[in-house]
């Protein structure tokens, strides 16, 4: 009779644990309701005159071993998810980036800055950033607005500082200040490049731009 009452003990606490892993999983967890239907088992064995020294011990372990599973599947489904998240932003933010990036190449400007504002809007840290506002600032030197490309270019050189667009930023930065006829604002971005960046193909074309005014 005892054995048969362990067994069905056993089966009853299984069958708990798999219904706490469900409602865990539909993130609508009632651990305690579930504890208490373990203490009611445990009471009517006591009542029972049953020993229950070592069913208090499997209780406490079975819930141990229940919230460290659920515990490490809920991280996994959060990095799961949190991947999923990353990777459709990419995409969308890449949509957003090439049809600007059309809109660019197909002389479209204000369209064009339109798009790329909108992807450094909505997606801030994308991958994408340096090329959006470098873009920004050619699509104001193709239509002639020199002093807000100066203003694009220099915001990249000091929002991504590590990025290969610094260079050409600079370089444009300066080129914009020359067609400006300010000579003391492009020779400073022309040195500033050339000091910073001296390998740089830019600045090979600042040095040019420099030996030309000295003429």
């Amino acid at each position: 009779m005892q054995s048969r009452n362990i067994a069905r003990l056993d089966s009853l606490l299984l069958e708990n644990a798999r219904a706490l892993r469900a409602v865990r999983a539909e993130q609508n967890t009632n651990f305690g309701a579930i504890q208490d239907e373990l203490r009611i088992i445990e009471s009517i064995l006591q009542d029972s005159g049953f020993k229950v020294s070592t069913l208090s011990e499997r209780i406490e372990t079975l819930e141990d071993d229940i919230s460290r599973g659920a515990s490490q599947e809920d991280s996994s489904e959060t990095d799961s998810l949190d991947t999923l998240e990353i990777g459709l932003s990419d995409i969308r933010g890449g949509e957003v980036f090439s049809t600007a990036r059309l809109d660019l190449n197909r002389g479209k400007y204000d369209l064009a800055i339109m798009g790329f504002d909108s992807y450094l809007e909505q997606f801030p840290d994308g991958s994408l950033g340096d090329e959006a506002r470098y873009n920004i600032g050619e699509a104001l030197l193709a239509k002639g607005e020199y002093t807000e490309a100066v203003l694009s270019y220099l915001t990249l050189t000091r929002r991504w500082p590590e990025s290969d667009l610094v260079p050409p930023s600079l370089y444009k930065a300066g080129y914009c200040y020359q067609i400006m006829e300010q000579p003391e604002l492009s020779k400073q971005y022309y040195d500033k490049l050339i000091a910073e960046h001296t390998d740089s193909p830019e600045a090979e074309l600042a040095r040019q731009r420099l030996s030309e005014s000295n003429d």
